[in-house]
């Protein structure tokens, strides 16, 4: 085998392994995500167990189950709380993507033009140290309370957290390895495309995994203070009409939704370096 095919050998390995990268980061993730749930029902009934709170207000794990599982009135509920899900999810997800996109190329931007980040970095920073609480109103009463209202609270939310974390991730190259390449004549675009995004791939995989959870919550906050959709709506009128049962019940099911999104990023990143590394 000569020099140059040894490197091609071992591409090729790592190609092959990838499905058993998925199907490892799989089986991982429903192991966490099963332990995750467990862990916050023995937390949860422990907790309801010490503190004196009225059963009227404070739902177990088993009534909880009941309302979606095992009560003579599950599947109507099933089927009143699946279309509220979706609603959710999917102002969850518009305001991801156009935060964290958004995000990623200014990130870009700040990495090539240091002018540029002086000018705006500390404005962006400090819209941070805002109550979001505060200021989604006023963003729903400028954008209205529709799906541009809803996804503008949503990118508030996601694009500031989510171009610290990934700015942090491209300057996380070592300065070495970025030396090594212009030596041998690489631009600054090579430098980045070659040494400082990979770098900084599993930070912006954390970006995604930290802000996917915050959209939710972005979500439900513009859905309580502008259109009265979805979940966030309907736990609203549940907590008004003494609804318990099923608000606790869309919090389960919004807790359990969150860590399998967040499980599923996990497993993309983990996908995701393997093809890097596959493709060296």
């Amino acid at each position: 085998m000569t020099a140059t095919e040894t490197p091609r050998a071992g591409a090729r390995e790592r190609t092959a392994a990838l499905p058993g990268v998925l199907l490892a980061g799989a089986a991982r993730g429903a192991l966490t995500t099963l332990a995750t749930v467990l862990a916050i029902v023995v937390v949860w009934t422990v907790f309801l167990r010490l503190v004196n709170v009225s059963p009227l207000v404070a739902k177990t794990p088993l009534d909880v189950w009941d309302h979606l599982v095992a009560g003579p009135d599950a599947a109507a509920n099933r089927s009143a709380l699946w279309p509220l899900l979706v609603r959710t999810l999917a102002d969850a997800g518009l305001g991801f993507a156009l935060g964290l996109i958004p995000a990623a190329a200014m990130s870009v931007l700040f990495y090539f033009s240091p002018a540029a980040e002086q000018a705006f970095l500390p404005t962006v920073t400090a819209f941070r140290a805002v109550p979001m609480v505060t200021v989604a109103p006023t963003l729903a009463l400028v954008f209205g309370r529709g799906a541009a209202g809803t996804a503008v609270i949503g990118i508030a939310i996601v694009f500031v957290p989510a171009l610290l974390t990934m700015l942090r991730g491209i300057r996380s190259a070592p300065r070495a390895d970025l030396e090594v390449c212009r030596a041998f004549g690489g631009s600054r675009w090579t430098a980045f495309v070659k040494v400082a995004l990979p770098h900084a791939v599993p930070t912006w995989f954390t970006a995604a995994r930290i802000t996917v959870t915050t959209s939710i919550v972005g979500a439900l906050l513009a859905e309580w203070l502008a259109s009265g959709a979805g979940l966030g709506g309907q736990m609203m009128r549940d907590a008004n009409e003494f609804e318990f049962a099923r608000l606790w019940a869309s919090v389960v099911v919004l807790t359990t939704v969150c860590v399998a999104v967040y499980q599923f990023l996990a497993l993309l990143e983990a996908l995701v370096r393997a093809r890097m590394g596959a493709s060296r």
